[in-house]
């Protein structure tokens, strides 16, 4: 399964490149985290309670960010496991700065899946990680929002 996506957030891509990669940003912003315990370096366990679609359930993972060129780019790989199913992936963000004080940030990624979930039209799954990565982006928006508001406080 593929999954891309272009999404604008209100900052410098200095502020979207440490908001990304905030360990607490991060914890706020992924979907359904329960928790997002450092586990290594650039290396997270995270806990999560999603419900969506077929896709309900706890699932328990890791979160590793790799590849990385400071304020341009680097990799998320996740891995993951509940009672329905197991997933594994990865996805690349690249930042580029669209205009003075906004970041486009380009996630372009992909997965495979086990169990219930292989079970699960690839059409929905698609349309259950756009979802889930949109609410991630707008979660995240309001975490640079925050940053760039304390920044000039």
């Amino acid at each position: 399964m593929k999954v891309s996506g272009s999404y604008k957030l209100p900052a410098n891509p200095e502020t979207v490149w440490t908001t990304l990669l905030d360990p607490d940003a991060l914890e706020k912003s992924i979907p359904g985290a329960k928790s997002f315990t450092p586990d290594g370096e650039d290396a997270y366990s995270v806990d999560l309670s999603i419900g969506v679609a077929a896709i309900r359930g706890d699932y328990s993972g890791r979160v590793v960010i790799a590849d990385q060129e400071p304020v341009t780019s680097f990799r998320l790989v996740v891995e993951g496991k509940g009672q329905k199913g197991a997933v594994q992936g990865s996805a690349m963000f690249t930042l580029r700065e669209s205009k003075p004080g906004e970041t486009e940030v380009q996630v372009e990624g992909e997965g495979q899946i086990a169990g219930l979930f292989s079970r699960v039209g690839q059409r929905m799954l698609g349309g259950v990680a756009k979802l889930l990565m949109k609410q991630f982006f707008g979660n995240m928006k309001k975490q640079v929002q925050a940053r760039v508001k304390a920044a000039a406080d």
